[in-house]
């Protein structure tokens, strides 16, 4: 028997298909997985955060191992500073804070601002975990019409003045699950339109600094800083286990955020803070970013080329300019969701496109996101074959 209640928001809340996959993975290492968005563990730099770790111990003694700031660690809100600046973020100490994570930002930003029956704006398709948050919270989760340059701006127009709306929640750039990036003029547009509407834009860019291709272009919440929460997080970058994101956002909002911090986890982990701080202004740092860029890039070439290669007429896909996710559309009438048992019997996973759509998703299973950075090299192609293989079974 079940014991305590649960709240309203937590049974909106179930495992879905990203559950499950992974759990179906668990104990098959035999299996090609582009299931999984998570950096390559050969590229997470265990010898250079030991040297980092080492290097913060030297220098604060420790300080670095007791209770901070809420806000965060002085060394890493100034080395925050100087990354944000070059994604033409200005931002004073009032608006900076280092959270747990980006997933933790938007936690905490979601208690913060959200009610039960509140509406949050979402692209179609979007991040699903972000979706399961926003529901967590007895939110209403509205999607809306979205192209291969982002959330429709007409479409927006429409939603905001039908809904009384909490937020609007993108990612511009290097989309999860899409790899899409927005290009200036419709973030410039999509800005204009929610300062005229007095709203807030949630921007997710977590993604930022794997590019590969093309020039950068400015951070959404730079054409509208006092309508926008931005959120980054070094955990593609530098490493996951660490736990550090950058959130910047208006001053007012911030103090009710690091108010209910208070409550959460008190503050992010000063250690975790430091090796970051350390990472940020290190020469090394940026060797490996540039290291983890020229691997990821290499895996985004071999897995287009063995698309190509292998797949069946009637697919296509865009190749991203960075990030890790590929997404692949099949012919109508192919079903991905129905597809996904049969690939694994053939060795390969993937995550059916319909778990990051917030509407109907029977209307969205000839869609398929496959993650490329967690992947070998050197097993792109042959578990591009064999999912070729099984989706030409299908069509």
């Amino acid at each position: 028997m079940a014991v305590g209640k649960r709240s309203r928001g937590a049974a909106e809340v179930t495992s879905g298909p990203i559950d499950d996959i992974f759990a179906a993975l668990a104990g098959r290492p035999d299996v090609v997985s582009f299931a999984v968005g998570a950096p390559d563990p050969a590229l997470l730099p265990s010898e250079l955060v030991a040297t980092l770790a080492q290097t913060v111990i030297g220098r604060y003694g420790s300080a670095v191992l007791q209770y901070g700031m809420t806000r965060g660690f002085a060394p890493l809100l100034d080395e925050a500073r100087n990354l944000l600046h070059g994604r033409d973020i200005q931002c004073t100490l009032e608006r900076l804070h280092i959270s747990t994570g980006g997933s933790g930002a938007l936690h905490n930003v979601c208690l913060a601002l959200l009610d039960p029956q509140d509406v949050v704006l979402v692209e179609t398709p979007t991040y699903g975990p972000a979706v399961k948050e926003f529901r967590s919270h007895g939110a209403t989760v509205v999607a809306v019409p979205s192209d291969e340059f982002g959330i429709v701006p007409e479409a927006l127009e429409e939603a905001l003045a039908r809904y009384d709306t909490a937020f609007v929640y993108l990612l511009p750039t290097f989309q999860n699950p899409t790899g899409r990036t927005m290009p200036v003029d419709r973030r410039e547009r999509i800005a204009e339109i929610v300062v005229r509407h007095g709203t807030l834009v949630i921007e997710d860019d977590v993604y930022t600094d794997l590019r590969y291709r093309g020039v950068a272009p400015p951070a959404l919440s730079s054409f509208a800083p006092d309508n926008s929460v931005y959120i980054t997080s070094l955990s593609k970058t530098l490493a996951p286990a660490i736990r550090v994101g950058i959130t910047v956002m208006p001053p007012d909002l911030l103090r009710t955020v690091l108010a209910l911090k208070q409550g959460i986890d008190m503050q992010t982990s000063t250690y975790c803070q430091a090796i970051a701080a350390e990472f940020l202004g290190s020469p090394d740092g940026a060797a490996h970013l540039a290291h983890v860029v020229d691997a990821y890039s290499a895996k985004l070439d071999a897995l287009t080329v063995a698309l190509e290669r292998h797949f069946p007429a009637g697919f296509r896909w865009v190749e991203p300019e960075g990030g890790m996710f590929l997404w692949v559309e099949g012919p109508p009438g192919f079903d991905a969701d129905a597809l996904l048992a049969r690939a694994l019997r053939h060795g390969v996973a993937f995550l059916p496109g319909s778990a990051f759509y917030a509407d109907d998703i029977t209307e969205h299973r000839n869609t398929m996101r496959l993650s490329f950075a967690n992947v070998p090299r050197d097993a792109i192609d042959r578990g591009i074959a064999a999912l070729a293989f099984v989706c030409g079974e299908t069509v």
